[in-house]
């Protein structure tokens, strides 16, 4: 079960030095690698806190953009081993044969939710959600603060956990473009945010300029959000058991490889990234890996 507190999926790839085909592969291991635990690199805390500062997994529902209920983006790896980068795990992990990042969930049953945070004031201008772990979002009938249809949708979407429902006003696709006729917007995530978190506060010109008119700005109200009481376990990945968690804490540890930062907390994406690590400089390949 994924962390709560967690702000990015951060996996920390570990050697084995007594294996060179990644145990995903269901290959047969390799004659022992004679090399002690105090010559292999620990967890490079450093790097990857450095890193932390220069990345921003951020978004919310680009409703100036996208259609409601588009499929959920593949994980992207946003960082590998200090670098920036921008590419789907299964671009990063080309030399894995085994299957590609698929995001899997336990199936749960029609969740119950718990109100993290109210909106403002009906008029009162307030922000949506700019946080980790973006979905996607839907449009729900607002002839009411629809709250049921927001979370029965949040059942639906994969790996769904949080959902902020907020109207916006002004929003030229929402109003006229878009089949749903709605303005009033249900974004679903898969980390947990809070009312810290609510800095979007629209002010974007989204109506066409028409002569010298002037064109009204977006702007939110009524923002809430709404948390799953019970969060399921991911499968293990094929080749994988777990070991031990979901803890506070991450692994600092002798046979360090590397790290990544991800789009999600992604557990068959951080195992295709292990398996196509590759060979580290004494010969052991990637077998154990830290999300």
């Amino acid at each position: 079960m994924p962390s709560l507190a967690r702000l990015l999926g951060l996996a920390a790839l570990a050697v084995s030095a007594s294996a060179i085909i990644p145990p995903g592969n269901q290959g047969a291991l390799n004659q022992t690698v004679n090399v002690s635990e105090d010559d292999t690199p620990t967890t490079d805390n450093e790097s990857i806190v450095n890193t932390l500062g220069q990345v921003n997994q951020k978004s919310g529902a680009a409703t100036n953009s996208t259609p409601p209920s588009a499929p959920i983006p593949p994980t992207i790896v946003t960082a590998l081993d200090g670098t920036l980068t921008n590419t789907t795990v299964t671009d990063v992990a080309s030399n894995s044969t085994a299957p590609s990042s698929r995001r899997r969930s336990a199936k749960r049953q029609r969740s119950r939710y718990t109100e993290v945070f109210s909106g403002l004031a009906p008029g009162v201008h307030d922000a949506s959600i700019e946080g980790t772990a973006y979905l996607t979002y839907t449009v729900v009938p607002n002839s009411t603060y629809n709250i049921d249809a927001c979370l029965d949708y949040c059942d639906t979407v994969e790996d769904c956990v949080f959902v902020n429902l907020y109207y916006e006003f002004n929003d030229y696709l929402l109003d006229f473009v878009f089949s749903q006729e709605s303005n009033l917007v249900c974004a679903a995530y898969s980390d947990i945010h809070n009312a810290t978190e609510k800095i979007n506060f629209g002010g974007q010109s989204s109506y066409p300029q028409v002569g010298n008119e002037t064109v009204p700005l977006t702007y939110i109200t009524q923002s809430s959000g709404w948390a799953a009481d019970s969060l399921t376990e991911p499968e293990d990945p094929d080749g994988y058991t777990l070991v031990f968690g979901p803890t506070g804490g991450a692994n600092n540890a002798p046979g360090y490889m590397g790290f990544a930062f991800l789009s999600f907390y992604d557990v068959d994406g951080c195992a295709a990234l292990c398996n196509g690590r590759g060979t580290d400089p004494v010969g052991g390949g990637c077998s154990y890996f830290n999300i």
